[in-house]
């Protein structure tokens, strides 16, 4: 099934002589552009999502959302009704690529002179970007993984490497992909091929605007204002508002600034039955007290069930986050009722996150342990009462395991399971740990929760085209807080400081000030119903003697001890189901 909007197209490497002509293509869809002889790109979506223009000695395709085209056409003397893909190349024209991070939203572009190819990826990593080096001088790109897959002379490969990454962290984080020699743009990244090869260069700096805060105080008035006006420009020109609340800081703050902004939004929450997951009455007391109306979402088995299926089908590469199915039947609901939804992805990554303590005694100390006396301490700690609880500081084999979002296979498990070697380092998750010194903990923490895909939202909005906004990753907003001092943003006894301090102002503690845990789903209980019925099918030796990628063996054996009631194997178990039914539904690309 196509996305709702994207583009892909061929490129040309550049080399010495003038860039060769190309017919123009305005912004409609779907529109083609001539890359010379058969080579075709082509741009799809309906109003403004996606654009590709050609001025002959310049190109450009974007695809995305951005929120600031009226004060970027002023800027450059243009009409404010100028087609944003005008704008855009007139911007790259006047600020070379300096003009990225002028632009405030999320979004893929594609960039070509006589000198450069470019593709480029907003630091939000909300809207996906991806190439391959087709030979001959050319590259080939899309927006979309399965388009680029299908283009002529793209040959899908599994990459064994991904598989391994995917098997460990339950993800594949850019930039690599599922598919062999195709490569993934990085968050805040850009590709750069010119004439004397291809670079990976940094996200262009901004303009530092205003002072820093000098006081905690006039920070909290000052993210106050920032978000409010962050706030205001995504619900501009929406009549049905809404937006998630989940009771936790990020969301509880962006819907009290939206109450103040549109008090006819609409507080949405997704509910479980199990009140371990179930979120709903802090939530329903924060929409109380904003005096918002308030939709809890309920789903039963046959609805996961039928977004287990959905994702299946759907899903760009396997991709195992556990509150995907919920989250995709959330967009779902809010696709068809609203037309602009508020989310607090990217609070996180800006204000950032100190691990907790067993995890800093890990990296901080533990690490420093020959791996052999760290095996056998952690096989006293669990055999003595009182001292199993502790086994993780330990208990792992590289210090990054403990700071893994899920509990996938362990490098040695995954050797077995695929019967070769193993390797993390050139992940990105490895790479950004090892940027940083043993107790640089908060910095560290910080740096991986920004080096962890969002992919959840990203495939729940390809596959959903609902419009949902992230005022957390406005450019000017994101900025601002990452700036701080770290005193301002967390505390040992307040993480979040800065926003907590926010949110008081509009709600008072006692209603919200509370334990969360993050928004999660009762994988066990999914995972074990109807007698294990998802586990017994894409489990079976047959399935993984069809796909001969893994050891049916290996894997009948998870099963059995998952069956028997081993709960710690969840992550592993899910991770196999989630790959079974994607080979089921794509084995042809393999």
């Amino acid at each position: 099934m196509t996305p709702a909007s994207g583009f892909h197209g061929r490129s040309r490497l550049p080399k010495p002589g003038a860039l060769e002509r190309r017919e123009t293509a305005g912004p409609s869809a779907p529109a083609a552009v001539s890359h010379g002889g058969a080579r075709r790109g082509t741009v799809w979506g309906a109003g403004a999502a996606a654009a590709w223009i050609d001025a002959g000695d310049a190109a450009l395709a974007w695809h995305g959302e951005i929120y600031n085209a009226p004060d970027l056409a002023r800027q450059l003397g243009l009409p404010p009704d100028t087609p944003l893909a005008q704008v855009l190349l007139a911007a790259w024209r006047r600020w070379s690529l300096a003009f990225l991070p002028r632009l405030d939203g999320v979004f893929a572009i594609a960039l070509r002179d006589d000198d450069r190819f470019v593709l480029a990826r907003d630091p939000s990593g909300l809207r996906n970007l991806f190439a391959i080096d087709t030979g001959a001088g050319e590259v080939a790109f899309a927006t979309h993984l399965p388009t680029l897959m299908q283009l002529p002379g793209v040959e899908p490969r599994l990459s064994r490497r991904s598989l391994h990454e995917y098997l460990g962290f339950l993800d594949i984080a850019a930039p690599h992909t599922i598919f062999e020699g195709v490569r993934a743009v990085e968050a805040g990244q850009l590709l750069c091929w010119s004439r004397v090869g291809v670079d990976v260069l940094p996200w262009p700096a901004g303009e530092v605007g205003g002072t820093a805060p000098a006081t905690f105080a006039e920070a909290v008035t000052a993210l106050d204002s920032e978000l409010q006006r962050s706030v205001r420009t995504r619900l501009a020109g929406s009549s049905r508002p809404a937006a998630f609340l989940s009771g936790g800081i990020d969301s509880s703050l962006l819907c009290a600034m939206a109450a103040r902004e549109r008090g006819d939004l609409t507080a949405v929450t997704v509910g479980f039955d199990a009140a371990a997951y179930d979120e709903t009455p802090i939530a329903g007391r924060i929409a109380a007290h904003l005096g918002l109306a308030h939709e809890v979402l309920r789903f039963s088995r046959e609805h996961y069930l039928s977004a287990f299926e959905l994702l299946s089908q759907r899903l760009e590469q396997p991709m195992a986050d556990p509150a995907t199915p919920a989250t995709v039947l959330a967009y779902q609901h809010c696709r068809d009722r609203f037309d602009a939804v508020l989310d607090g992805m990217g609070a996180d990554e800006a204000v950032g996150a100190m691990p907790p303590r067993h995890v800093r005694l890990a990296v901080g100390y533990a690490g420093m342990l020959p791996a052999g006396a760290r095996a056998a301490l952690t096989r006293l700690m669990r055999a003595v009462p009182g001292l199993s609880g502790y086994a993780p500081i330990l208990d792992f084999e590289h210090p990054a395991d403990t700071m893994i979002r899920w509990r996938g296979f362990s490098r040695p498990e995954i050797e077995a399971l695929c019967g070769e070697s193993v390797s993390f380092a050139d992940t990105a998750f490895y790479r950004a740990f090892a940027g940083f010194s043993r107790h640089a903990h908060y910095e560290r923490y910080t740096a991986l929760l920004n080096a962890m895909p969002c992919e959840r939202l990203n495939q729940a909005t390809l596959i959903t085209a609902a419009r949902v906004c992230y005022p957390f990753w406005d450019r000017e907003t994101d900025r601002f807080i990452r700036q701080l001092p770290t005193d301002f943003r967390y505390l040992p006894e307040e993480p979040k400081r800065i926003l907590r301090a926010v949110l008081a102002r509009y709600v008072p503690r006692n209603i919200w000030d509370m334990p969360k845990h993050s928004f999660d789903f009762p994988l066990w209980e999914f995972l074990s119903a109807e007698d294990f019925g998802l586990v017994r099918r894409y489990l079976a030796p047959e399935v993984w003697r069809r796909a001969n990628l893994l050891s049916s063996e290996h894997v009948l054996r998870y099963a059995q001890r998952f069956i028997a009631g081993d709960q710690g194997l969840k992550f592993r178990i899910w991770a196999l189901v989630v790959l079974g039914a994607w080979l089921e539904r794509h084995g042809e690309l393999l």
